[in-house]
């Protein structure tokens, strides 16, 4: 019975079939497929019945949108398209367990550009399986794992550690630039898995997002949120959602279905119009953020967007803020696990002490920063591990005289 009840789902599981294209067909085909179909992430391409590729959503539509795209290749068959598309073929078989598949996934794709993938067997594409629908049935996979954790202490340890791996794969890396824009993260988990998370990513050429999160306590049940919250985040932006407010809105209602109100998650989510100069944000439940003024020198709070966490009620409404963000101006996103570390005399690290080594080093680079911070909390605590998780996202605008590097 136990076997059962840990028995890990195959790919052919949580696949969805597929109507296949032919490969001399018209990309116009491919167009119509897509606009039919709103939630449709891929199409299969055959020649000659046998599998040829896989035509995504994501790169379809951004290659689509360069000029005069839609009239060279209306008219040019699919082969040509996938010639042109030049995506990397992430193939799997239908009999693939979803947590193997996985590992694969992020070994061939770490940073998790792919939206779906195919299933061939015996050149004959099978199905697809959307990457939210794997990371969904691997979180689902976790908990009843922790379920039978007394008979299977020593197998689940191992699925734990292979989780943990897993988890730290799926974040981004900890450095990351984009048009002028420098960023700066870290995470460091108190146990094996880590209720914590942040992310970034572009929108177009003129925007980026972020995003930090904390779900309450930590070890597999948290993480398994945080994974449920980064699927249903990458399915949105996927899908179009660009706004905070409707990015918490979507969040909130697949952290609804995996945690079932048994554990709340807080999140904070911003984007950067660079173009405008403007960070629009909105905050559910989470830390305020800090916003370093570089023209003025000085720290703001953003506490003007404070909303229910995540996971609290259903219809939640997620008020959503605005403000500059010009060159100079540097976004500090954080948990509680900085503010709440204990020192050796038993008090908390604080605010002040944050907001003190921030207007000290704010003029630093974003991996400074992180740096800085986090060794006047391991030097208050005297101790490199915390109680809690601490995550840390840093997003700094420069200009010629507005960065440091620390180098004399």
């Amino acid at each position: 019975m136990a076997s059962r009840e840990c028995q890990v789902p195959h790919l052919s599981e949580i696949s969805k079939a597929a109507l296949a294209v032919a490969a001399d067909a018209p990309v116009r085909c491919i167009m119509e497929r897509f606009q039919e179909n709103r939630s449709l992430l891929a199409v299969p391409v055959e020649q000659n019945g046998s599998f040829l590729g896989m035509v995504t959503r994501k790169p379809f539509y951004s290659l689509m949108s360069r000029p005069f795209a839609t009239e060279l290749y209306g008219k040019k068959p699919v082969s040509v398209l996938l010639a042109d598309l030049n995506c990397e073929r992430i193939v799997m078989s239908p009999d693939q367990d979803i947590n193997t598949a996985l590992a694969r996934l992020v070994t061939v794709d770490p940073s998790l550009e792919t939206d779906a993938f195919p299933l061939v067997q015996d050149e004959q594409c099978t199905g697809v399986v959307a990457v939210s629908d794997l990371m969904m049935a691997v979180s689902e996979n976790q908990k009843q794992l922790v379920d039978t954790l007394d008979r299977l202490g020593a197998r689940i340890r191992e699925e734990v550690s292979k989780a943990s791996r897993i988890q730290q794969d799926l974040l981004p890396s900890p450095e990351w630039s984009f048009n002028g824009v420098e960023i700066g993260a870290g995470l460091i988990t108190s146990s094996e898995i880590g209720g914590d998370f942040y992310d970034y990513f572009a929108i177009g050429e003129h925007k980026i997002g972020l995003v930090i999160g904390d779900v309450s306590g930590h070890g597999v049940q948290s993480g398994m949120v945080t994974t449920a919250a980064k699927a249903s985040l990458h399915t949105l932006i996927a899908r179009g959602t660009a706004t905070p407010a409707e990015l918490l809105h979507g969040m909130n209602d697949a952290i609804l279905a995996t945690a079932r109100q048994t554990l709340l998650m807080t999140c904070f989510i911003a984007m950067v119009d660079l173009k405008k100069g403007k960070l629009s944000y909105a905050n559910a439940g989470h830390n305020f953020p800090y916003l370093y003024r570089g023209s003025s020198h000085s720290l703001e709070p953003l506490h003007d967007s404070i909303n229910f966490p995540l996971g609290f009620e259903k219809e939640t409404e997620f008020r959503e803020c605005s403000t500059p963000f010009r060159e100079g101006d540097t976004l500090f996103l954080y948990t509680d696990g900085i503010v709440e570390c204990v020192g050796r005399d038993g008090t908390e690290f604080g605010y002040e002490r944050l907001e003190k080594v921030l207007l000290e080093s704010a003029r630093l680079t974003p991996h400074l920063l992180r740096e800085a911070l986090l060794d006047a909390a391991t030097c208050f605590t005297g101790t490199k591990s915390f109680e809690d998780d601490v995550t840390l996202l840093i997003a700094s605008f420069q200009s010629d005289n507005s960065i440091h590097t620390g180098d004399n």
